[in-house]
Parts: structure tokens; sequence; C-alpha cells
């Protein structure tokens, strides 16, 4: 994708496919039928969720928004990937100048550090800071679901993150990242949950993160993610973000829409659509 000067690819690290009933509190296979066009059929009657991040290229940076869930993925996430697909681009470890997180799920910063070293040598880290707070630290409460999606002593974000601790710098809610590049607050699924515009040469689109996980939890309302640390402001955050994407004409991709591939919000007959975009 193209946003101005600005490029946008998606580097995919890995997978998780779920049964439909896993996902969500209050929806089940039921609730699915009106929406199994977003569901490939690769994965049988089930959720595919891709996992990796976006490299964003202008200038003389090469951005990495979230960096996968790495080498050594946790049933059911699969990964290790996200290295081959940089180089399949071209570009090496070292060529990264940021990486910015929009948010601290171990499936965002599994490639944040290896071994205990910084595996993008020379890049710059961004989160915001409330994240920062409320995951790297030795005491984070880490609640069963994501226990089992983990090993905590390697993917917890206190050990993931220690490496790069004094390369972090802080924004949050609504605030400017990098030249170009802008966070909204969209706090809920994790307490600095952040959405990404981008902006060049008078063009603009959008990194979503985990605002949403499917396309139905996007365009209808009352879809509650199971992994989210609020729930109330993680569906305020959603309506508030799904208005602005649409009034704002805003190209954009999510975290784990099966293929990472961009999308943009329709509007019929006071319902909101999705209409997935070739790359």
């Amino acid at each position: 994708m193209k946003i101005g000067d600005m490029t946008i690819e998606a580097i995919i690290d890995g997978e998780c496919v779920m049964p439909l009933e896993a996902g969500y509190n209050n929806k089940g296979p039921a609730d699915w039928k009106e929406f199994e066009s977003f569901l490939p059929h690769e994965a049988g009657h089930n959720n595919l969720f891709t996992l990796g991040g976006y490299l964003v290229t202008y200038g003389d940076r090469r951005v990495l928004v979230d960096v996968g869930v790495g080498p050594k993925a946790t049933f059911p996430f699969t990964g290790g990937g996200f290295r081959s697909a940089l180089l399949h681009k071209g570009v090496r470890s070292g060529d990264i100048t940021d990486v910015i997180f929009t948010h601290l799920h171990n499936d965002h910063i599994g490639w944040a550090s290896i071994d205990g070293k910084p595996y993008f040598e020379n890049a710059e880290y961004h989160v915001d800071k409330r994240d920062w707070d409320y995951f790297v630290r030795e005491d984070y409460p880490m609640p069963e679901w994501e226990q089992a999606f983990t090993d905590p002593a390697v993917d917890a974000a206190f050990v993931r993150l220690a490496p790069i601790a004094d390369r972090i710098h802080f924004f949050e809610g609504d605030d400017s990242v990098l030249p170009g590049i802008e966070s909204w607050e969209a706090s809920g699924h994790t307490p600095g949950t952040t959405v990404l515009k981008l902006t060049d040469h008078g063009e603009s689109g959008a990194l979503i993160g985990d605002l949403t996980h499917t396309e139905p939890e996007l365009i209808a309302d009352d879809w509650d993610f199971m992994a989210h640390g609020d729930h109330e402001a993680g569906l305020a955050s959603i309506e508030r973000v799904r208005k602005r994407l649409y009034d704002e004409k805003l190209v954009f991709a999510a975290a784990h829409y099966p293929g990472m591939h961009f999308g943009r919000l329709t509007l019929n007959d006071g319902r909101f659509g999705y209409e997935q975009l070739e790359d």
C-alpha cells in the first residue's frame, strides 16, 4: 500500500487458528453466519488470525509497527517467519530505524529481542507509556488466557523488552510518534492500545493494531473479544475509532485480519461494511 511516498507492507510471522466459540465472550458459531465471507476456507470453520507486523518505509526511515510472536511460539500460535519475510523484502535487522508497538501482548513483541539481545540492533523503540508501566514489571498479573498462550519465562514483556529498555521512547494517547505518524487513543484491549495514523503528501491511512481482531468486531456492535483488559473501554474505543476511520475515509490494516490486507469501511442503509483492497 502506498500513502503518499510511504510504502506499507505486511511482514507475516505466523498465525493462530481458533474455533469460532473461543474468541468472543458473547458470540459463538451462530453469530458468524452472516459474516462467513470473512472466514478463509483454508482454516475450515475457524478463525484465522495472522500474526506479524508492518514495514513502513519513507525517507531514510524503515519503521516496523509490531514485530510478531517470535521464533519460539506457544500453541496455538505459530511463528518464526518474520526474519525471512523481512529478508524477502531485502531488509536486514540492522536496517530498521524504529519499532512502534501498538501494545505489548507477546504476539506483538516477539522479535524485539532474541537470546537476551536486541534483534533490531540500530532501532529506537516507541510505545504508549501506560502499556509499558502496566506490562514491564515482574509483578505483572498475567491472566490465565495469556499464560496458556505463552512461556512467561521467555515471553513476558519485562523479559522480552529488558534488552531494549534504554532505547524506549514514550508517547501517550493522541500524540506524535514520528514525523508523519501519530497515535490515536484506543485503550481498552490494553491500557495503552494504540491506533496509528500515517500521513504523507496529503494522503492518510491507518494501522489499527488490536483495536479489533476480526472484521465483524469492527463493523458490527457488541463483539466482546475475550482478551480485552477493560471490556467496556475496548468497545467504546472501537465505536469511536470506527467513526473516525469512516469520516476521514481512511484505508487501514489491522494486526490480525487474515493475510493482513488493507481495507476500508463502507456504509449502506446505516450498516457498516468492510471492503478488502488490492495490495
